[in-house]
């Protein structure tokens, strides 16, 4: 049969209309969980919101841009948040601690260029240089023994925004200048490991990523084209590091918008931007499953994704919800 009419923005209309209070749940971008069952969000319009194991939302921290990044500490009594903010206000870009009991504000710094906050293997927080060209020079890898970053350098002579040289790049942690922040990438130490694009010729833009056990690395992208998109522009590669040769490639029609390794089950899951979840194998890329999570009937748009044990995972969606996910031999869920 074919699937019920989407009347979210009727919805949205009627119930905007009972109340001057209610706003309406926007873009999801970042989720965790707890170990006692809370489950803690960014999202557009708000640095961070708890939620209760029951389904009830105990606090919210608003904000103009909202939040992106989240960092939960060893103690969960805090997460540190990177915020987002444009480059065009001049505004510079936020972190800040923020308490898990109330979202109180604990501590807050600007580092001086653009970051993406992630966790490391060790679970302690970093900050990953982002580059000046937003989502697409961002690699925000998680779990990483090191930092990982996409750097673009400028051929001598050539202006500023000219043609560059895309290089996959580490450098290792320095310790935190103030106890209990997020450590930046060590200033001399960085070096460049191997060309962005594994393909001659090719730009490729960066994405979200994970390093895993034996220290590859998987991360979505997508190639440059001026037309905008290709068919089968859209990537995710697992590549060593140090040779940057790909161990495989998926390539697809859409952009990913983000993606996690289910260590249980040895797959990466990949969200898309038309909706679709596909389960990669870790070892050779083949495709497991793909299906569109799907909330009463209606189809919806992952836009952020955690892992949180064999076979489970936390979705965001890009109309702000919250779903708590199975994947299951005959079929999948999401509560």
């Amino acid at each position: 049969p074919p699937p019920p009419p989407d009347q979210r923005d009727d919805a949205r209309t009627r119930v905007s209309a009972l109340s001057a209070d209610w706003d309406p749940r926007r873009n999801i971008r970042a989720v965790e969980k707890l170990s006692d069952g809370r489950i803690v969000a960014t999202l557009d319009g708000v640095q961070l919101e708890a939620w209760s194991p029951a389904g009830q939302r105990q606090w919210v921290v608003p904000d103009d841009s909202g939040g992106r990044d989240i960092v939960i500490a060893a103690d969960e009594q805090s997460a540190w948040v990177g915020l987002v903010r444009s480059p065009w206000t001049g505004e510079a870009e936020a972190v800040v601690r923020l308490a898990l009991q109330d979202g109180a504000q604990l501590d807050h710094f600007a580092p001086t260029d653009a970051v993406s906050l992630v966790r490391c293997a060790d679970g302690l927080p970093a900050l990953a240089p982002a580059g000046d060209n937003g989502a697409r020079s961002r690699l925000r890898i998680r779990h990483g023994r090191r930092i990982y970053f996409r750097e673009s350098v400028l051929a001598e002579g050539k202006r500023r925004y000219g043609p560059s040289e895309d290089w996959l790049a580490v450098a290792e942690p320095e310790p935190a200048t103030v106890a209990g922040r997020p450590r930046e990438p060590e200033k001399a130490g960085g070096r460049r490991l191997s060309p962005y694009a594994w393909i001659p010729g090719e730009t490729h833009f960066a994405g979200p990523g994970i390093e895993t056990a034996d220290g590859d690395l998987v991360h979505a992208g997508s190639v440059h084209h001026g037309a905008g998109l290709q068919p089968g522009g859209s990537f995710v590669v697992r590549r060593t590091p140090e040779g940057g040769d790909p161990v495989w490639v998926f390539r697809t029609d859409r952009i990913a918008t983000d993606l996690d390794l289910d260590h249980g089950a040895d797959c990466v899951y990949v969200t898309y931007g038309d909706g679709e979840l596909v389960v990669l194998d870790l070892h050779d890329g083949s495709v497991r499953r793909r299906l569109h999570l799907a909330v009463a009937g209606l189809r919806v748009v992952a836009t952020a994704l955690t892992v949180t044990g064999p076979g489970r995972m936390l979705v965001g969606t890009n109309d702000g919800r919250l779903l708590d996910c199975a994947m299951t031999g005959e079929r999948d869920s999401a509560e």
